[in-house]
């Protein structure tokens, strides 16, 4: 992809195509922890149940046009609808910027992510279709692109962040493994449940789509995070020292999940090197 003005139009549609994405994200997030159908009835308002027209439903720029308002009632409506339509364009955007026409394969794994860290924040609750469905994924993806090579040789080269069978499979049991070890004996000494199962799966997913050690790298950038940031809401927030015992886990482990199709390769070689292990 050599041709600038080609490339400025397919960076341009993935940003639009990604807030697209996400705001279908802020659905699902909010319908399906409520037995809801993502599909009927149309938009609406929440709040006083008006159907939007289609141009309140435009990403981004409905939002601050309306002023974050209902374009009916005149009540407010969350700054998270508009934050994650902007989330999703740029990580679509950074995602084709990295990883060029095969970005496409990590915008659906992204896309879950998301959904699970809004449900995650908002229900401390990891859907199956999120953590099961990612593990399947990064299995499904894994084997395409291992068979597609066998006669184009050309298709792993264009992809080569897909770990092969074996090491996707080795990813899912890696982190599947290493995070329920890490809540069993957590619940052993605390007397109580450490990790959710979603949690463990969740990891299972991240080590299915990008392998072993980008399970094991979510896995203490996740433990990082999560420690900073829940320890921070703990001393701030009311309402986290009522419901400490189930501060979700989950939108950390998808942090360091993204974190790592960025920099994750290149922060384990840093720490390699700072080791003196590598070479």
């Amino acid at each position: 992809m050599t041709d600038p003005v080609f490339k400025t139009v397919l960076a341009a549609w993935s940003f639009i195509f990604g807030a697209v994405v996400a705001s279908f994200v802020n659905v699902v997030a909010w319908r399906v922890p409520r037995g809801e159908s993502v599909v009927l009835p149309a938009s609406h308002c929440p709040k006083c149940g008006a159907f939007l027209k289609w141009y309140h439903n435009i990403p981004v720029f409905s939002w601050l046009f309306l002023r974050g308002r209902c374009a009916f009632c005149k009540k407010k409506v969350s700054a998270r609808y508009f934050l994650v339509e902007l989330l999703g364009g740029f990580l679509f955007l950074a995602l084709f910027l990295k990883y060029s026409v095969a970005a496409p394969v990590l915008w659906a794994w992204v896309s879950l992510l998301m959904i699970g860290s809004l449900i995650d924040f908002d229900h401390c609750l990891l859907p199956d279709f999120v953590t099961v469905g990612g593990a399947v994924w990064g299995l499904a993806v894994s084997a395409a692109v291992f068979c597609a090579s066998i006669f184009w040789p050309s298709v792993a080269e264009a992809m080569p962040f897909v770990p092969s069978p074996a090491m996707s499979f080795l990813g899912l049991a890696a982190g599947a493994g290493i995070l329920w070890t890490v809540g069993f004996v957590g619940a052993k000494i605390a007397k109580r449940e450490a990790m959710g199962a979603g949690d463990v799966l969740l990891l299972g997913a991240v080590g299915a789509v990008s392998g072993p050690v980008a399970a094991l790298f979510t896995l203490v950038v996740s433990a990082l995070a999560g420690s900073v940031a829940g320890l921070a809401w703990l001393a701030f927030s009311k309402a986290a020292r009522v419901r400490w015992r189930m501060i979700p886990y989950g939108p950390y482990i998808s942090l360091g999940a993204v974190l790592w199709l960025f920099i994750g390769e290149e922060s384990v070689a840093a720490y390699l090197r700072f080791m003196g292990l590598e070479g």
